[in-house]
């Protein structure tokens, strides 16, 4: 009777050791991904995105400037004094948030077509061994657009010669692209700067615009 409850208690302990064990080595496993495997991954998805994104964004920009034919002189204005000195420059503001609407709407669009978009990453780079990131066959990730696009103007003026200055106008697109991984999503915030109209003004220009460099608005 005695051996017969020693061997239970045996079976018993061994069982409860190889569940640790296979516990304890899928908990490393996870821990490794999660810490290790991941961000590497993420950063070789994060090129990829990033060239989807500004392409995208830079459709869209051309898009909705040829549809609308806009210039500078729609979206700035410049009112000079009897001297011919400027006196002030104003933003149009309601072509500014009709452009802006027109490509967050474009924009939203290409990234819906974006949804559908898988990113090909060597089977290395899951080992989390820099050296094998490119060896192995591509797995593919899938690229999920998340939240909405957000604009901001942003206006640069650089001093050109004498009483001469360029002015240059930059939108600012922040889009935000989930990347789905084996075990884990990891959600991007991309921002893109893209030029939408530059102009070069004759006359001087007050030094509060230097003073405020990139102002943004």
């Amino acid at each position: 009777m005695k051996c017969q409850s020693r061997k239970k208690l045996s079976l018993k302990t061994k069982t409860y050791i190889c569940l640790g064990t296979f516990l304890f080595i899928l908990l490393c496993l996870f821990l490794y991904f999660q810490f290790i495997v991941t961000p590497l991954v993420v950063d070789v998805s994060y090129a990829h995105v990033d060239s989807v994104a500004t392409t995208m964004i830079s459709d869209a920009i051309y898009e909705v400037t040829q549809e609308g034919g806009y210039d500078y002189d729609d979206f700035m204005e410049i009112n000079y004094a009897q001297d011919n000195s400027i006196s002030f420059i104003s933003a149009n503001t309601i072509t500014l948030n009709n452009f802006a609407r027109e490509l967050s709407t474009k924009a939203q669009i290409y990234l819906d077509k974006v949804g559908s978009y898988e990113i090909k990453v060597p089977l290395g780079s899951f080992t989390g061994i820099t050296a094998l990131s490119g060896v192995g066959p591509d797995i593919a990730l899938h690229v999920v657009p998340i939240g909405s696009v957000i604009t901001s103007f942003r206006s640069n003026f650089v001093s050109e010669g004498i009483n001469q200055t360029i002015h240059s106008l930059y939108i600012d697109v922040n889009v935000s692209l989930s990347v789905i991984l084996p075990l884990t999503t990891k959600n991007l915030d991309f921002v893109t700067q893209v030029l939408v109209c530059e102009h070069f003004i004759n006359g001087k220009v007050p030094e509060v615009y230097f003073n405020f460099g990139n102002s943004v608005f």
